[in-house]
């Protein structure tokens, strides 16, 4: 009989009806030939071998034959203790297995793919560092032989077979006997581990600290993992404040470690924090981060290299060191480098800089107790709105209650600017310091950049300021701050200043606006300005404005906090060296009113003496 004969005859019909009939004969048969309470007694043997504990089952086996054969115990709970003392480990509503019917008919029934529906498991350590889930089941001796055996070589057990085990409405509670418990709600997700030397993959998703949570976890050595050994892995998390992703390798032993590639992002630091159960109020204010670096760890240290840091809009490279001592505050350290960099922005992420909220007199620096920080910056381009840095070097610092902000070296319009902010705070009291220093500077620049009404001078010079405040730095303003200015140009101009017309005002023994000599400038050739200043006021030790004919000098006051002047000025003939004392007699006059519209007075009027012809 040819193939194609066959295939049309009756035999294959009746061999396919023959061979349905003995599979159905087998899976009625079969049940009647199981021995119930010998598989469920099984099942809670598997769990007992497994865990070490042992299992307490609440109600009567269940058992279903189609479509595959399954057993379900239900109101089960798993109990360990030590010393005669017994704790719960677990208590599971129901367990579903699936098991093998000729093994069961054998009287050695084996399973598989088991469900846990709504489980409450509870993980926690003593005071010894102890973890209660550690016994002498099956499991743990595979580890424990596997940790024995040396690196590579497989043991006997590494062929127990466990499956899928897939988890419904579960709960995690985590404990620690120098921490409060931890509740891990809503777990839903599985487990496939075919056998202990196969690759484990692990699914599971849940409410953590508020947030759905999904997290996922492969290994292809699982079994070494465990056991205290290098094993290769990938993980990721995500949830709404942040996603994590980590491959690399691995080891849980005492000297536990990672290395490998981690990639974190978050929308939000401040989410994230709260998410924790943190609350440092300074880095919070930094919004977007995201990280891609090889890192590497050692006890509670690790190192980031290769890092490419993304803060908000500013993207850095470079080299990250952290430590979290179990005894101490969390310590950043390293080195990045930014194309692009918002300073004013970076700054503010840490603290609020003055004026940023009128509304708040005092600002929190308890910033500066809750992390330390070594932090070196560099930057082809820093953004100080309105002044635009290039070059930067600089240091962030945060230390024993003291936080600074180094310039060691910068570009600012063309010069040179270095500079320091530091930060003391120490219980109720404090203190803080802004020190800065640029020469070579286009002046006008930055007149122009700050919009800076009045006649002010405009050329090439150095300018030096300290200031300090015997409260927080940031949490002041300019008018709460003493300390020293120094300005230093050589040749340039004072603008919206007509020399000539000053003059014939000034000789008229008349009070006229300083607008009204707005119209021309006055070109110098060295200007030297000093001032001190204490609480919003500013004594103009020295003013002197020299150009080839003239000399303007003045002194006084400058309440700025109110936007005041109170100044004695002279306008003199420049004497040149060697010759006699110049015969023109000087205006003396007297500047008051409010900047940049302020009064002139000539010393005439006020004293009653005659103008001078």
């Amino acid at each position: 009989m040819t193939l194609s004969r066959f295939l049309r005859s009756k035999l294959l019909v009746r061999g396919i009806l023959c061979a349905l009939i003995v599979v159905a004969a087998i899976r009625i048969t079969f049940p009647f030939l199981v021995q119930t309470e010998t598989v469920a007694r099984g099942i809670e043997r598997t769990l007992e071998n497994w865990t070490g504990a042992t299992v307490h089952v609440g109600r009567d086996a269940e058992f279903v034959f189609w479509p595959y054969p399954r057993v379900t115990l239900g109101d089960v709970r798993i109990v360990g203790g030590k010393d005669g003392v017994n704790t719960e480990l677990a208590s599971i509503d129901a367990i579903a297995a699936t098991f093998d019917l000729l093994g069961a008919v054998r009287g050695e029934p084996g399973f598989s793919d088991f469900e846990l529906v709504r489980p409450i498991i509870h993980v926690g350590w003593n005071a010894e560092g102890v973890f209660n889930w550690r016994h002498s089941g099956w499991m743990m001796q595979a580890i424990d032989a596997t940790a024995s055996a040396p690196a590579g070589q497989a043991t006997g057990m590494t062929d127990e077979r466990i499956g899928t085990i897939s988890i419904r409405d579960g709960i995690l509670d985590i404990a620690h006997a120098d921490g409060g418990p931890h509740r891990i709600a809503d777990i839903n997700g599985s487990l496939t581990w075919p056998t202990l030397r196969q690759r484990l993959e692990l699914s599971l998703s849940g409410v953590l600290n508020g947030e759905m949570t999904h997290w996922s976890f492969s290994s292809g050595q699982p079994l070494a993992l465990l056991a205290g050994r290098d094993a290769t892995v990938r993980t990721s998390l995500s949830a709404k404040p942040t996603t994590v992703n980590f491959e690399g390798t691995a080891n849980l032993s005492s000297r536990a470690f990672v290395t490998g590639a981690l990639e974190l992002a978050t929308p939000s630091l401040s989410r994230l924090l709260a998410w924790q159960g943190k609350d440092i109020p300074a880095v919070g204010n930094i919004g977007q981060v995201n990280i891609e670096a090889n890192v590497a760890t050692a006890g509670y240290a690790a190192k980031l290299e290769n890092v490419k840091l993304t803060l908000d809009n500013a993207q850095a490279t470079g080299v990250l060191d952290i430590a979290m001592p179990p005894e101490g505050v969390p310590l950043v350290g390293g080195t990045l480098a930014f194309d692009r960099i918002d300073l004013r922005a970076f700054l503010t992420a840490f603290s609020p800089l003055p004026d940023t909220d009128p509304d708040t007199p005092t600002i929190d620096t308890a910033f500066i107790h809750q992390f330390g920080m070594d932090l070196r910056l560099s930057a082809k381009t820093a953004d100080f709105s309105p002044f635009s840095l290039r070059d930067l070097a600089a240091g962030m610092r945060i230390e024993n209650g003291r936080a600074s902000f180094d310039i060691g070296d910068s570009t600012l319009l063309d010069g040179r600017l270095t500079g320091r902010i530091a930060l003391a705070e120490n219980g109720f009291r404090g203190g803080g310091q802004l020190q800065m220093s640029a020469s070579n500077v286009d002046i006008g620049g930055i007149v122009s950049a700050l919009a800076l009404p009045g006649p002010l001078p405009s050329g090439i010079g150095s300018v030096d300021f300290e200031l300090s405040t015997d409260q927080p730095l940031w949490a002041t303003t300019i008018s709460d701050m003493s300390g020293r200015f120094r300005l230093r140009m050589g040749t340039g101009t004072l603008t919206h200043f007509n020399l000539k017309a000053f003059e014939e005002r000034a000789v008229r023994n008349a009070f006229f606006n300083v607008s009204e000599t707005a119209d021309g400038s006055f070109n110098f050739t060295r200007a030297d300005v000093e001032a001190r200043l204490d609480r919003g006021l500013a004594e103009l030790t020295k003013a002197e404005i020299e150009s080839n004919e003239k000399l303007l000098s003045l002194s006084g006051m400058i309440p700025y906090r109110t936007g005041s002047v109170a100044l004695a000025g002279t306008l003199a003939d420049r004497t040149q060296p060697g010759t006699a004392m110049a015969v023109t007699p000087p205006i003396s006059f007297f500047v008051g009113g409010s900047w940049p519209e302020p009064v002139i007075s000539p010393i005439s009027i006020l004293t009653g003496q005659k103008p001078r012809q």
